[in-house]
């Protein structure tokens, strides 16, 4: 593997790392049209109403997640080989999103039974999200089932895409750990396939990877707000890897604890100042809507959920999937006749207008929380959760939860393991390759000589508080007369 060696041949400036370069290798996939595709995929959807800098692409994220992967990868000395394959998990690791991001991805991940029926939609939706506060996966980063996930269509295209693979057979065919099996084990988080690249993976695909730290700064430097000040020289220095039960875990020495928690927090407040923002909140729900509608309708550029695989796996040479980005959304939006369809041909108009619905005077409620109880015991009473459960309330609920982190501490891990031990869920074995991967999925805190353990174990962490910490924000909307 050493034999290999990176030969950067050109380069791109980037307002976030400076200049970026690239390989051959990459220099050719990037020039392909299905890259170029992502130049037309905002990263942060419609956010850019609210904070007009926030125009940059998922083009150039993905360039960010490729040049910060390899510096990481360089600081943990892995070979050139090793480096050219995470490299390109990074490049291609949002090939697959959906027009307006995530707005899109959601309409599809869970399209409702009858997408017209806006408001009881949205109100089942909160209902559900309010129920599962106390549901806490133990693992929330390896393979997510749903075949709609933007990481399993990235897979799909990556997979069914002679270009890329002709392009990465003729420049590294004679590099038995640069597949297009393995670029897409690290993008959908296989750590179990190939056990050699498990550190890889968790490059691409961890709590603290390049995908999360990119989008972090990238966000903040083009929406203007300060939540993404990261000390990325400093979380560099600190990377660490270690081998553990036969798994390779990734993580921070000590020094590191600071550097990481700097990084959950700042996390946690771009989520709630930013993502979670109200008018982002509103105007997201608006087109997510409008996308559920525009997917059941023949005449609109949404395929359906089983012709949009068609058009992935058919996608050389073919334009339906090249087109298939904020365009689409767009077009749709301006073209489509929503008919006879309660509030959807309202957002159709208000969007037109580059408008939106307001609050109520309940406007809304948030509050953290670190238990489903106490959450119960904040909304009782409140105006807006009575309403949620009302079908005469002509409002609309929109309801946001973020965590400082999903770890959990090995003591409250541990006891779930040992319920489902002895519910026969799982067996001993299985237990002890999740306990690897939690390691794997989660900040660990790596020091010579000792047991790793994840932040939210150690007393120099400010997530042994905040791990069970969450808000809860929950706003409520007025649905005008139809105009």
């Amino acid at each position: 593997m050493d034999g290999y060696q990176v030969r950067f041949i050109d380069k791109i400036l980037d307002n976030v790392h400076g200049f970026i370069e690239f390989t051959a290798v990459e220099k050719e996939i990037i020039e392909l049209p299905i890259f170029k595709r992502l130049q037309s995929i905002k990263q942060l959807g419609l956010t850019n109403w609210i904070f007009p800098g926030a125009e940059h692409t998922r083009f150039i994220h993905s360039l960010g997640v490729m040049h910060l992967a390899d510096q990481m990868a360089i600081q943990l000395r892995y070979s050139g080989e090793e480096r050219q394959l995470v490299r390109l998990a990074g490049l291609l690791h949002d090939i697959g999103h959906y027009p307006l991001s995530h707005v899109g991805e959601r309409a599809y991940k869970s399209l409702p039974a009858n997408p017209e029926d806006v408001v009881r939609n949205q109100k089942q939706r909160v209902i559900d999200g309010l129920h599962s506060v106390g549901d806490t996966r133990l693992h929330y980063m390896q393979e997510p089932s749903n075949p709609y996930h933007h990481e399993h269509i990235t897979e799909q295209v990556i997979k069914s895409d002679g270009d890329i693979r002709g392009i990465i057979d003729r420049h590294c065919g004679g590099c038995p750990l640069i597949t297009i099996e393995n670029i897409c084990d690290i993008i959908v988080g296989n750590v179990e396939r190939n056990p050699k690249i498990s550190g890889l993976v968790q490059l691409v695909h961890s709590e603290l990877d390049a995908d999360r730290i990119d989008y972090i700064m990238r966000d903040a430097t083009f929406s203007g707000t300060s939540y993404g000040g990261f000390e990325l020289g400093l979380f560099l220095r600190n990377l660490a890897r270690t081998d553990y039960h036969g798994g390779e875990i990734i993580g921070v020495h000590p020094k590191g604890i600071s550097i990481a928690d700097q990084f959950l927090m700042n996390r946690y407040y771009s989520y709630t100042q930013v993502f979670f923002n109200r008018h982002v909140s509103i105007l997201e729900f608006m087109a997510r809507t409008l996308t559920e509608i525009f997917i059941s309708k023949n005449t609109s550029e949404y395929p359906s959920p089983e012709v949009l695989l068609q058009y992935i796996k058919k996608h050389n040479g073919k334009t339906e999937f090249l087109y298939f980005t904020d365009r689409a959304f767009w077009d749709s939006v301006h073209h489509v006749s929503m008919g006879y369809s309660p509030y959807a041909d309202v957002f159709q108009e208000l969007l037109l207008k580059y408008q939106e619905l307001d609050l109520t005077e309940n406007k809304q409620i948030s509050v953290t929380f670190s238990s489903e109880e106490e959450l119960r015991e904040h909304l009782k009473e409140n105006p807006i959760c009575r309403n949620v459960y009302r079908d005469d309330a002509e409002t609309v609920p929109i309801l946001n939860i973020e965590s400082f982190t999903h770890q959990q501490p090995s003591a409250v891990y541990e006891q779930k393991l040992l319920k489902l031990l002895e519910e026969g869920k799982i067996s001993p074995q299985q237990a002890d390759i999740m306990r690897i991967r939690r390691l794997q999925e989660g900040i660990t805190i790596i020091e010579e000589g000792k047991e790793p353990i994840l932040l939210s174990d150690s007393p120099a962490s400010l997530m042994s508080r905040l791990y069970s910490t969450k808000v809860c924000i929950l706003r409520e909307y007025a649905l005008p007369v139809q105009m």
